[in-house]
């Protein structure tokens, strides 16, 4: 190959090199300046719900029979270690006008015989109130025990499926979708509730998830101590959802444009769900595509409409406790995540659509889900520059030190306004695991986050992109299942 030829493809590389680096470093720098200022926009909008004292308000209208009814819906498959700890815990909310909807979708282990045993179930001729299409139902139960209770008994046909019945069945004019391994605080409801009672134009609202791994729940479900979990995957998580919840969703709120109301804990107007024909059954990211569909729907009528995070509402769930099943919980949201923005992609920079096309989508489409690429571009791009002799290796450190001091910056951010306006985490033994978490993150956890966000694109377009199921990690006092995977797993 004549010299000069080889001196081109040199330079051109360089060139290739030195972009994918300028442009990982731009990346990372925005990144964390838009993270900075939602901290600061976090900070305010908690100081706002700080002002009005949402239990007062919601005692007050607890005692004046303002709240609406809601049905609690749950649904379940193969949740025989945790199903009847989740309708317990239900129980215990304090809230005036509340039904709860078990849904077994199918389940192969004892799901169904564990209900019928703990609240003495008998079979009823009650019947759907709408006419959402959903797998067969095979039976009808309520309790003995307590009448708010109602199980359905249907044909496996995902978890969207199993909503979309609970949804049908459901008799309130508020509907809460929770999962079936959560632990609720009794208080929840009413929080939850507070932005219906006092803005009308309120059509969803969510509520603070914390992971109970390393904590303890009391024997009558109304108490959670809180504590840091042992295991470095298990503590990481609790990092990340302090940062999500305490930063990302306040921050939202501001804007009033939430893309994601987790299927975890959610409440919706049950005239809206039925109007959006309920959840999408092949949809992988269920729980974010019918909020952005509910934006969608609102934003083209032009209604003036408010989605709500209320801080106070509190709900307890349990993370993954192997990096197996966290790297398929992750690969997973990041599917949904692409799934619904190529679903909704119109609504991508339109003014149309207020701050959820500007603001919410643009931030959700480059700096989540594109994100994984531009920081493995510029990963690959620092070493090439400095093997062809462009960057010393003493040039790399500002860089490498202002990103890992930028990213724990923003976590410290976190878990300062986490400790003090909720005051969650008040040991210093939990706070200081929370330090180094903060400080190790970004050394391999976070890079390991990227490979498994990375590796549902090829996953996602190759197989799985319109499959919908169930995906259940193992519990903590789960044992193994027999039988096949259940769809999507």
């Amino acid at each position: 190959m004549p010299r000069r030829a080889i001196l081109s493809a040199v330079v051109f590389v360089k060139a290739i090199a030195a972009a994918l680096a300028l442009s990982a470093a731009a990346f990372v720098a925005v990144f964390h300046l838009i993270n900075l200022l939602m901290v600061l926009l976090a900070w305010v909008e908690t100081r706002r719900q700080r002002l009005c004292s949402e239990r007062a308000m919601a005692q007050m209208a607890l005692g004046s029979g303002a709240l609406p009814g809601i049905t609690v819906v749950i649904p379940a498959y193969n949740e025989e270690v945790a199903i009847t700890r989740t309708v317990r815990s239900m129980l215990t909310l304090r809230y005036p006008k509340l039904e709860i909807v078990v849904v077994n979708d199918g389940s192969k282990d004892r799901t169904l015989a564990a209900l019928q045993h703990e609240f003495a179930l008998v079979p009823c001729s009650r019947g759907p109130r709408s006419t959402l299409p959903t797998q067969r139902v095979r039976a009808v139960f309520r309790s003995l025990q307590d009448d708010r209770i109602l199980v359905i008994d249907k044909r496996n046909g995902g978890k969207a499926d199993a909503l979309n019945a609970g949804i049908s069945f459901g008799a309130m004019e508020l509907i809460c979708a929770v999962d079936a391994d959560v632990v609720m605080d009794p208080d929840s409801l009413l929080h939850l509730a507070r932005p219906f009672v006092e803005d009308p134009r309120t059509v969803a609202t969510s509520g603070m998830i914390r992971l109970s791994n390393g904590c303890t729940v009391s024997e009558d479900l109304r108490t959670v101590t809180p504590g840091m979990p042992g295991p470095l995957v298990e503590a990481f998580q609790v990092l990340e959802f302090i940062r999500s919840f305490s930063l990302g969703r306040l921050f939202f709120n501001q804007v009033n444009a939430h893309l994601i109301i987790s299927g975890a804990f959610g409440l919706f107007k049950r005239s809206l769900m039925l109007e959006l024909e309920g959840y999408q059954t092949h949809s992988i990211g269920e729980d974010m595509e019918l909020v952005v569909r509910a934006h969608s729907l609102l934003r083209s009528r032009g209604e003036d409409y408010r989605i709500e995070f209320v801080a106070d509402a509190l709900l307890y769930t349990e993370g993954p406790l192997s990096y197996r099943d966290l790297g398929k919980q992750r690969t997973r949201w990041h599917q949904g995540l692409l799934s619904t923005l190529q679903l909704h992609r119109k609504m991508l920079l339109r003014p149309s659509y207020g701050a959820v096309g500007m603001f919410a989508y643009p931030y959700f489409f480059f700096l989540e889900l594109l994100s994984p690429f531009v920081e493995l571009f510029g990963w690959m791009g620092l070493p090439i520059l400095w093997a062809v002799g462009w960057l010393e290796p003493l040039q790399l450190l500002p860089f490498f030190a202002a990103s890992l001091a930028l990213a724990v910056l923003v976590s410290l951010q976190a878990v300062l306004l986490d400790s003090s306006m909720f005051g969650f985490f008040k040991q210093p033994s939990h706070l200081l695991k929370l330090l180094a978490c903060a400080v190790l993150e970004p050394l391999y956890y976070h890079q390991l986050m990227l490979y498994y966000r990375i590796r549902a694109f090829p996953r996602y377009y190759g197989t799985v992109h319109l499959r919908g199921g169930w995906v259940s990690p193992k519990r903590a006092q789960s044992q193994p299942e027999a039988g096949e995977t259940p769809a999507g797993g």
